[in-house]
């Protein structure tokens, strides 16, 4: 065989290379997803989820598909305003004091706006979807006579909430979520805005989590749990102004299970908050897949190689 022709063959087995990438690539990233009767589920390679807005306060809750021994629970539990007694900035249980009654999120079906998939040839490599509800908000039950009459004067408003949530292939062992929260009318300019949920986890293939989640601690604005986690930002947005957030986390306020995790915002007036904290699986530490890009340009010098060993070799 001459130099032309093992030259020929090894370009031809670059073509052959090239051809099979995107397919390899599309083999091994995939987002598969869909909607059922209120519960949104999402699946990775590295991430299951289940986001259920119909019949309960919404309900994240996910697992590692490749380790399901654990599952973990996160759920919306209440919204509410707040006095910093020591001007911390974040909500403490024992010493802080709830303003008013808290907003309890709704259970009723929140409303589901479709799938929003980004593709490349074919694969779904991004999922976008809200679930979004209004509620009537009484700040005030019993009026002046009533358990809050002490209080200023607020009359019933209108809140609504919605969650954007978002998953993306160039991190597919975590979720982003969007908290969405306009119409709040506040009793004092100086209160902060609290966001109670709690973070639970269960044996796999149970829906509820009422354990207490193993191994729970804070490092800087991660929360983390077993080999998941819920990570916050430490400010958000209303009408493009930055708000300071801070968070705690303890015992609930009620009889909740799990351990409770309290966002604390500043008072951002009468505009629309626009938050966005993560969950997600911890990565194994192994090693990544490479993308198309680089897998060609190895086999490329891989083909490149051979060819400059073939022409020596023939000299």
């Amino acid at each position: 065989m001459d130099n032309t022709t093992r030259i020929t063959l090894a370009l031809f087995a670059l073509m052959i290379i090239g051809a099979a990438i995107p397919m390899v690539a599309a083999d091994g990233n995939r987002i598969q997803y869909k909607h059922t009767a209120g519960v949104v589920t999402l699946e990775t390679d590295d991430l299951s989820i289940r986001i259920t807005g119909v019949g309960e306060v919404p309900h994240f809750h996910w697992w590692d598909p490749n380790a399901t021994n654990t599952d973990y629970h996160v759920m919306f539990v209440k919204l509410f305003e707040a006095n910093d007694t020591n001007g911390d900035g974040a909500f403490t249980k024992d010493t802080d004091r709830m303003i008013g009654p808290p907003f309890v999120l709704p259970t009723a079906d929140w409303e589901f706006s479709g799938f929003k998939v980004d593709e490349i040839d074919g694969n779904a490599t991004a999922v976008h979807f809200n679930f979004t509800r209004t509620e009537n908000y009484i700040p005030r039950p019993g009026g002046a006579g009533g358990a809050y009459g002490s209080l200023p004067h607020l009359d019933p408003f209108d809140v609504t909430v919605q969650i954007r949530v978002h998953i993306d292939l160039t991190k597919a062992n975590e979720m982003k979520f969007d908290l969405i929260i306009s119409g709040w009318d506040w009793t004092y300019d100086t209160s902060l805005l609290v966001f109670q949920f709690t973070v639970t986890q269960s044996d796999h293939g149970q829906n509820q989590g009422t354990q207490k989640p193993g191994g729970f601690y804070q490092e800087s604005t991660k929360f983390k749990f077993g080999n998941g986690y819920m990570e916050y930002e430490p400010v958000a947005l209303a009408a493009q102004n930055q708000i300071e957030v801070k968070a705690s986390h303890g015992e609930g306020t009620g009889a909740e299970a799990g351990e409770s995790v309290y966002l604390a915002f500043e008072n951002f007036g009468n505009e629309t908050l626009v938050y966005d904290p993560t969950l997600g699986i911890e990565s194994t530490g192994s090693a990544l897949p490479l993308d198309a890009n680089t897998l060609m340009v190895v086999g490329g010098v891989a083909v490149v190689i051979a060819v400059i060993a073939i022409v020596k070799h023939r000299r």
